[in-house]
């Protein structure tokens, strides 16, 4: 109901059904006098506007009220809230307003009449039955034993699992192989000169860990443990994320430990030793916790509450917000819809365990991967057509090269138009490969416009910002040799990680092949 719709029924609501003051499981009081319950959450602010449900009858709101209060007082925010929206709906059954203006008795005819609205889930007549069901245990004349009886054996659907994967949907499920190419290039060449500390952050997190904005919003700089091996001295980054879905009355009760590679552990590491410096310079409010994710000022709802420590976290909202702003900088385009990549944590949760999946993780693995309790919401990604390996051959990648946009430097006309290119020593070379012979020599590629990076060349030349392929370059010889090396461990019926380890730069590499083709300008 909007606003305006709110203020216009306002008038003829009855007198609020005061609950007094409620203590929530966590042992936080909520003031239940008025129409508004502030519901205290770490990171997600609630409140329960019970103008919302237009309810003209006293004996109804009470009765709601009445139930939400013993809500509170037993279950999580989120089953509270869910609970409340879902009984905002009840006022557009024809049947519940008749009772509502004149009286009687609250009939199946309820479900009957939520079940026929397009924008109804029917999973959430769970809660309009727990609410019914409620009110008769508790002897409320309109809701009678026996019609609870009858609601308590209807058949109700649960909440939808994996449609959005199962039909590959371009706009909520899964990214596929090329948008997942071009976020994750993208965020190598790109990221970090557009990005900051913190974007670059949660994007290669939500790549490596699939977990849930909320997990990422609880996070705290603690929570990332560099641990030392004593035989070689090498940094391993251990990142302990908050477990979420585990039914605790206090958040950061559980923790699930994810082992970080070197490139996310790095940002990571780097995001913890800026927010120290930040500190040091610009001071902490006191009382609050240090986040991993941190708010440039606290949260006021937080900050006068009894989640104060937690004021300066930023919220799963917010958590979204920064990745799709990041990525929305880098400016990749889904091949499918034809638009901006449509990006939330959702979409990578889905992408990782679809990996997952294709990578030979077992429905057990998976489970704990995501942090599930039991399999059934893991199955979903073995029902898709995961197990499908992209065939990608020479052809195909000429196709798909400008599409995936996975090319990151500058095509030079010749040696001299290129940065460096009056220093030998940055020539790019190819060689050709033989089982049976050293490699030979087969030309240069092109000159690298910056200085030693450590990195493999040519594979890691072409998704690079600062490599300048010739346009007369033997491009299309690495082409047909990457996609033969792709091939022949397709038919070794190697890991498909492993298949497709070099697909990002047989893209960038198909790209410089079709744009070295066409007239030069």
């Amino acid at each position: 109901m909007t606003d305006s719709a709110i203020r216009q029924v306002t008038a003829a609501l009855p007198t609020f059904p005061s609950q007094g003051t409620i203590i929530d499981r966590a042992d936080c009081e909520v003031d239940a006098t008025g129409w508004e319950w502030k519901l205290h959450h770490p990171v997600n602010a609630t409140v329960l506007n019970f103008r919302r449900l237009a309810i003209g009858s006293g004996a109804l709101l009470s009765s709601v009220a009445r139930f939400i209060a013993d809500l509170i007082k037993v279950t999580s925010v989120d089953n509270v809230r869910g609970t409340f929206e879902t009984l905002t709906y009840v006022q557009r059954s024809a049947h519940f307003r008749e009772v509502d203006a004149a009286g009687g008795i609250v009939g199946e005819q309820l479900i009957s009449d939520l079940r026929q609205l397009p924008e109804f889930a029917e999973y959430r007549l769970h809660y309009v039955r727990a609410w019914y069901c409620w009110c008769a245990d508790h002897g409320i004349d309109q809701f009678p034993e026996e019609t609870a009886l009858r609601i308590r054996e209807l058949s109700i659907p649960g909440n939808e699992q994996g449609h959005a994967v199962r039909t590959e949907d371009p706009v909520r499920g899964a990214f596929d192989d090329i948008e997942f190419l071009a976020i994750t290039t993208k965020l190598r060449a790109l990221g970090p000169d557009r990005l900051t500390t913190l974007e670059n952050t949660l994007c290669w997190l939500a790549v490596a860990c699939g977990a849930n904005a909320l997990a990422y919003a609880l996070t705290r700089e603690e929570d990332y443990k560099p641990l030392q091996e004593p035989e070689t001295g090498r940094i391993h980054a251990l990142l302990d994320l908050p477990r979420i879905k585990k039914g605790d009355a206090l958040y950061r009760q559980q923790f699930h430990p994810r082992m970080l590679n070197d490139d996310v552990g790095t940002w990571v590491n780097r995001l913890v030793m800026e927010n120290r410096a930040h500190r040091q310079q610009q001071g902490w409010p006191e009382g609050c916790e240090y986040p991993l994710f941190r708010r440039f000022d606290p949260d006021p709802a937080r900050a006068n509450g009894p989640y104060h420590a937690y004021a300066m976290h930023m919220t799963p909202d917010e958590i979204t917000r920064t990745i799709q702003q990041a990525i929305a900088k880098l400016e990749i385009i889904s091949h499918r819809t034809g638009e901006p990549l449509v990006v939330n944590m959702r979409r990578f949760r889905r992408t990782f365990a679809t990996r997952a999946v294709e990578a030979g993780a077992t429905p057990s693995e998976l489970a704990v991967m995501l942090d599930h309790s039991d399999l059934g919401t893991v199955m979903t990604y073995f029902e898709s057509r995961v197990s499908q390996v992209l065939r990608l051959d020479a052809a195909t990648a000429m196709h798909l090269g400008p599409i995936a946009d996975a090319f990151m430097g500058r095509i030079v006309r010749t040696e001299r138009d290129a940065v460096n290119g009056n220093d030998p020593s940055k020539r790019i070379p190819f060689y050709n490969r033989h089982p049976d012979r050293p490699p030979e020599k087969a030309g240069d590629l092109g000159t690298c416009g910056s200085g030693p990076c450590g990195l493999f060349a040519p594979l890691s030349c072409y998704t690079c910002k600062s490599f300048q392929p010739w346009r007369d370059g033997p491009h299309e010889e690495v082409l047909n040799w990457l996609c033969d090396e792709r091939d022949r461990r397709l038919k070794e019926g190697r890991n498909q990680q492993f298949i497709r380890i070099h697909d990002a730069t047989i893209l960038a590499v198909a790209e410089v092949v079709k744009a070295c083709e066409a007239p030069s300008p």
